[in-house]
């Protein structure tokens, strides 16, 4: 007679049930705990979990769910939630020596995602002397012939380690303790926190890119530029032989670093040779206004780039063009071919981005990204002079003097523009493939473009705020967003609509 298996009951629930128990089970608060409605003891002391949420000795570690079994483990895994809390004790310095300083930190980073992390780091050791200095060799007592030995386990290095895995997601992080013995490794940790921007690690600061001066001043000269050593003549070469200096380089980004213009091209690969050869990808970003390439520079470097497939230009690329009127008909030179070129990025700062528009042929563009780089987060250019270039006319009553730039692009992103309904509607109509749209912080204006065209409308609300006192408006604005949105179906019913 054959057995029959027998499941448990939880082994039946539902994944979403499932994974709320896990999230129950490891955010438990202590049952031990000061409760709120009793203020006597409440003042007396304060509770563990007051200092951080991490500490609480009825929780369970997600650890211990993912090890169950192999559909336990895939559930707590996929559940970000269930890793928000990062929590670093002596312990688990001590029993991962082996395997190198805490991997744990490494793996619930990875495993919460998105989500706000709560940091607990426990630097205290039970066995600590009172000293602020390791001892080797210490004489305990004149009268005992014995000396005494005592290394605090944690270091100011375990400190700087733990930082610099924390620090690329400090915007993340929702609270932060960290209890020391030592002055040293709390010092350590404060003058890490101490920066402006502790963000630095993965995001360069690109405010210096709006003065129209390079700092530091009088280094933005030729010899103290990157690839300035190739740029020098060997004793070798012909100066006639023309060879590029990098030949295998297919991206270049060059995020608030400048170098010679007029020379960039010999670095550049050739791509006559087949659309498999060359640059693939040129992003320009950030500069200054004194170091930005000319539109000579920037002609000549993209005449050398026919092969590239994702351009992006934000905060960069010439100050003045030839025609004084760059969206007008009339222009000095032809535009650069880039028959390969299907993304395009621009960051807009001023009219001069219409201006350099006006120099690439985009017609077998397929994905366009259009975003307000202004400073200022609450501060905006306006766009219509962009939005109008793009369209082809002078003017909002003016007929098209010729084809839309983006006549292929299916996918559009719009990011924090600003512009009138009427620039919006002038901008849509010449998209005519147009299949989806992203709108991201912002609201859909001109929308009448859209009716009556199978769009897909994908709708990104805006960015939560950065400290406690933006909050309030805020949740304002999302909630004016979500009343836009869910009038938007009404409005433009053959569209199709999602919010993420």
């Amino acid at each position: 007679m054959k057995r029959a298996t027998y499941q448990a009951a939880v082994s039946r629930l539902p994944i979403e049930l499932l994974s709320y128990i896990f999230i129950l089970g490891a955010h438990t608060p202590d049952a031990n705990a000061v409760e709120a409605d009793d203020p006597g003891t409440r003042d007396a002391r304060i509770g563990p979990e007051e200092i951080s949420p991490c500490v609480s000795s009825s929780s369970t570690p997600p650890d211990v769910f993912a090890a169950v079994n192999k559909h336990w483990r895939a559930v707590a895994v996929g559940t970000p939630q269930l890793w928000c809390r990062v929590c670093v004790t002596i312990g688990d310095l001590m029993e991962n020596a082996s395997n190198g300083w805490c991997p744990m930190v490494s793996r619930y980073i990875a495993r919460s995602g998105k989500c706000p992390l709560d940091v607990y780091i426990d630097a205290r050791d039970p066995e600590w002397d009172f000293s602020e200095e390791d001892l080797i060799g210490a004489v305990v007592s004149p009268n005992i012939d014995e000396t005494y030995d005592y290394t605090h386990p944690f270091k100011v290095e375990h400190m700087h380690h733990l930082l610099n895995k924390l620090l690329p997601h400090i915007t993340r992080i929702r609270s932060l303790a960290i209890l020391t013995d030592r002055w040293a490794p709390m010092q350590t940790a404060l003058e890490c926190l101490s920066f402006r921007d502790p963000t630095f690690v993965s995001i360069p600061n690109p405010a210096p890119s709006y003065h129209p001066r390079f700092s530091p001043a009088g280094q933005h000269e030729p010899a103290y530029l990157p690839f300035s050593g190739l740029f020098s003549p060997s004793p070798l070469t012909s100066p006639d032989e023309e060879r590029p200096l990098l030949p295998r380089l297919r991206q270049l980004i060059l995020s608030g670093v400048h170098v010679d213009w007029s020379s960039l091209p010999l670095l550049l690969p050739s791509s006559r040779a087949s659309p498999n050869s060359g640059l693939k990808r040129l992003e320009l970003s950030y500069h200054s206004a004194e170091v930005r390439p000319t539109e000579d520079e920037l002609r000549g470097i993209l005449q050398d780039c026919a092969s590239l497939r994702a351009l992006t230009v934000r905060v960069s690329g010439p100050q003045t063009v030839a025609s004084p009127t760059p969206w007008s008909p009339v222009s000095s030179f032809p535009p650069v071919s880039l028959p390969y070129l299907r993304t395009l990025e621009l960051g807009y700062y001023d009219e001069a981005t219409a201006a350099m528009l006006a120099m690439i042929d985009c017609s077998e563009v397929e994905h366009v990204a259009i975003e307000n780089s202004y400073p200022m987060r609450d501060g905006s250019q306006d766009a219509e002079p962009l939005l109008l270039a793009c369209a082809k006319v002078s003017s909002l009553a003016s007929p098209r003097y010729g084809q839309p730039t983006f006549p292929r692009a299916r996918t559009v992103t719009l990011r924090r523009v600003d512009a009138s309904a009427e620039a919006f509607e002038v901008f849509y109509d010449a998209l005519p493939c147009i299949q989806k749209l992203t709108v991201a912080q912002m609201f859909l204006l001109g929308g009448e473009g859209l009716s009556n065209r199978n769009v897909n409308l994908n709708f990104i609300p805006p960015d939560s705020p950065t400290s406690p006192s933006e909050g309030y408006e805020w949740e304002q604005g999302l909630a004016q967003w979500n009343e836009k949105w869910a009038a938007l179906g009404e409005i433009y019913g053959d569209s199709k609509f999602m919010l993420s």
